[in-house]
């Protein structure tokens, strides 16, 4: 297909009486492949047939479409597909669940996952929650815009919309626990005389599982009990192992996963025409890992089919899913079904870094470990002395996940030991935030034992360079790797055995700057000033008197603490909860001391934990207000003041903590800005910070916040 064809084909769709969204969608996909222009262009049209036609279902699968591929749609921004959502809803039910989702602050995958949940939500519906379990709709009240769930656990449990489109999943009819809250009866029987097909449906209903992980769930829901469990498992591996054919693969290690082995999944002539149909990149590349992991012997039928399906996939990843792409890459090259030169150019596309693009990142952005190395494998082989300097010269900006497989792999590399050892060794200038040593200081630490050879720097300069970096504002990856860092101070073993590895000079150096920063918990720097008094008794004599803090009050305004207060029931029910789950996920993956997953997921549990208290911190100080009653004779919260700078007039309203918008100028009351003006009266000079230092400005007015920003107050979001 070429673009004028493709040209043809949409504006046929879309002219149609009738929008055909699963067509369109086919399409633009396919399109992508040819001009992405082209694509972008179409998008724009469809969603304009979107609101033309109140077609609510579909703006949402057009947000799906648009969160999967807005690297490419440049000029569809996410504000417009909201207003694409916002415009198509027709129904009172529809705008209930716009209201519910918070539209204006969600990213894109969020809105579609949450419309999703909702518009499936009705009574006699099965679904899930991480806290309560599985349990069934009873009914929805669209005016307080709630719903009524019977789980297991609490019978006529009231949930609102917001919190039911975060933390609820819609369980399919066919779904073990569905089944089970129907006729309990019937699945326990089941379990009892034909406990093989009991596992069945548990693969088809979570995917593969371990062990293990089976063990827990059948327990845990009471299919099976915990005497019997041996029993059913034996009696269940007997039935499986003799099975003609064999539906379930049992692998050899306890940590592996059981899998459901497909009907069609035979790999012969039927299963390669099916496939050859198949256009779902993510599908071609899930069922040739299947292929591959089954060790099926490869005919010249199979091979050709199998060729065909992933040179189309990495057609339609190129410039469109640089992670995609580099696991196709690698697959290809795994199976033998790609030539040198292929490789090459492969190679060249996924390392070309220009001022706007630096694909070599965008290909190992959300790769596994075993993926990441895989692609490192790739690269080196394509041609060591092109991109093993590429590859180094990454180190400092590659994440946690990909700088532990480069690492791990070039173990015995003298290059990239140097450069190692070099990063780390170079000097940080006293206010130079990170240099992006982040993610790598938290690889040495948990490493130093393991790479002699590369004569990493010494305990004490590695807690020094933590300290250093705990001692920032960072965001982003480095604001985790900093929570990383600090979580080792508050490891009592680690933090004992670094203790132990530095001279007494060292620790007294390192407990005085602990004691000396502001960076710190209270709670946190107490614990750790307390742990290595009692590892050096010597210390106790440079423990400070101070006071406890008084913790006074702060003022915020109701919308930004309404919003705050939202983003904090999503940590509690769906982040912690989700991240609970990945940490029980890579623990089955088995050896923890070598599991990249494990130790990301472990990290990030101890980075919720401190933003839990953090956040348990900031509610119990703020106090939310409406700013009435505020006095102008001073630059204060709640008042807009109009400065002169360097000839320039610019007008700033000052609110309360949380408060901020760049658009409308609203700064918060803790930003550097509104310190330096705070408590000013009209005709003061005040040295207020610029991206060159500082510049001296003079306020000429003070008065009260406008009607705009009023409005912007009163919009209190309610999800």
């Amino acid at each position: 297909m070429d673009k004028t064809e493709f040209n043809d084909k949409i504006q046929t769709l879309l002219n149609a009486d009738t929008l055909n969204t699963p067509a369109i969608l086919a399409l633009m996909a396919e399109g992508l492949t040819v001009d992405a222009k082209s694509v972008a262009r179409a998008f724009s049209a469809w969603t304009e047939a979107i609101v033309k036609s109140k077609d609510f279902a579909g703006s949402i699968q057009a947000m799906a479409f648009f969160a999967k591929h807005h690297d490419v749609l440049k000029t569809v921004e996410i504000n417009m597909m909201r207003e694409v959502i916002r415009r198509s809803a027709n129904t009172t039910e529809e705008k209930l669940f716009i209201d519910s989702i918070g539209l204006n602050s969600a990213i894109a995958t969020a809105i579609v996952s949450r419309l999703s949940v909702l518009i499936a939500l009705k009574p006699g519906v099965y679904v899930s929650s991480p806290s309560w379990g599985f349990g069934q709709i009873q009914s929805m009240d669209t005016f307080y815009g709630k719903i009524i769930i019977d789980f297991e656990s609490k019978k006529g449990h009231s949930m609102s919309l917001a919190v039911a489109s975060q933390n609820l999943t819609v369980a399919a009819d066919d779904h073990i626990m569905t089944q089970f809250l129907k006729d309990k009866e019937a699945v326990l029987e089941k379990a009892l005389k034909h406990p093989a097909e009991i596992i069945r449906m548990m693969l088809q209903s979570y995917g593969p599982l371990p062990i293990q992980r089976l063990q827990d769930r059948l327990i845990a829901t009471g299919i099976v009990s915990e005497a019997k469990w041996k029993t059913f498992w034996e009696s269940a591996r007997r039935s499986i192992k003799s099975a003609s054919p064999c539906l379930v693969e049992i692998p050899a290690k306890r940590t592996e996963p059981l899998r459901l082995i497909e009907k069609e999944e035979t790999f012969d002539a039927d299963w390669c025409a099916k496939f050859t149909k198949v256009r779902d990149i993510k599908a071609i590349y899930d069922k040739v890992i299947l292929l591959r992991d089954t060790k099926v012997e490869q005919t010249d039928v199979l091979k050709d089919a199998i060729k065909n399906r992933l040179n189309f996939a990495l057609k339609g990843a190129k410039n469109a899913d640089f992670p995609r792409y580099a696991q196709i890459a690698t697959l290809l090259k795994q199976l033998g079904l790609s030539t040198e030169d292929e490789r090459k150019d492969q190679a060249t596309l996924m390392t070309f870094i220009d001022d706007e693009q630096n694909n070599l990142l965008a290909s190992v952005r959300s790769l596994s470990a075993r993926d990441a190395t895989e692609l490192f494998t790739f690269l080196l082989d394509a041609d060591e002395a092109t991109y093993k300097p590429v590859l180094i010269d990454h180190i400092e900006c590659f994440n946690s996940t990909a700088l532990s497989a480069l690492l791990n792999k070039c173990k015995d590399d003298a290059d990239v030991g140097a450069q190692v050892r070099g990063l780390l060794t170079r000097t940080i200038q006293p206010r130079d935030p990170h240099n992006r040593l982040c993610t790598l200081i938290v690889w040495a630490i948990r490493n130093i034992g393991d790479f002699t050879t590369w004569h990493l720097p010494s305990t004490n300069e590695l807690a020094s360079l933590a300290i250093h970096i705990i001692e920032q504002r960072l965001t982003g990856e480095d604001l985790k790797m900093r929570n990383t860092l600090q979580g080792f101070f508050d490891n009592k073993k680690w933090l004992e055995t670094t203790c132990a590895n530095i001279t007494a000079f060292e620790r007294q150096v390192m407990f005085e700057r602990i004691q000396a920063s502001s960076s710190w918990e209270t709670a946190s720097q107490r614990n750790i000033l307390i742990r290595m008094a009692r590892f050096d008794s010597s210390l106790s004599n440079l423990r400070r008197a101070v006071k406890a803090q008084q913790e006074v009050q702060h003022i915020t305004s109701r919308r930004s603490l309404a919003a705050f207060k939202l983003d904090y029931d999503h940590l509690i029910n769906v982040e912690i909860p989700k991240n609970t789950r990945d940490i029980a996920t890579a623990r089955s993956y088995g050896d923890l001391r070598e599991n990249a997953e494990y130790q990301m997921a472990k990290d990030q549990q101890r980075l919720l934990i401190g933003k839990q208290e953090q956040m348990n911190r900031t509610l119990r100080l703020l106090q939310p207000t409406d700013f009435t009653d505020v006095s102008t004779d001073t630059v204060q919260p709640g008042t807009t003041v109009t400065l002169t700078v360097a000839g320039e007039t610019i007008t700033y309203t000052i609110l309360g903590e949380l408060d901020s918008d760049e658009a409308l100028k609203i700064i918060s009351c803790r930003a550097r800005l509104a310190t330096a003006l705070i408590g000013k009266k009209v005709g003061d000079s005040a040295d207020i910070p610029t991206e060159a230092g500082t510049q001296t400005a003079t306020i000429v007015a003070i008065a009260l916040p406008d009607a705009v920003i009023k409005a912007w107050l009163a919009a209190i979001p309610t999800a």
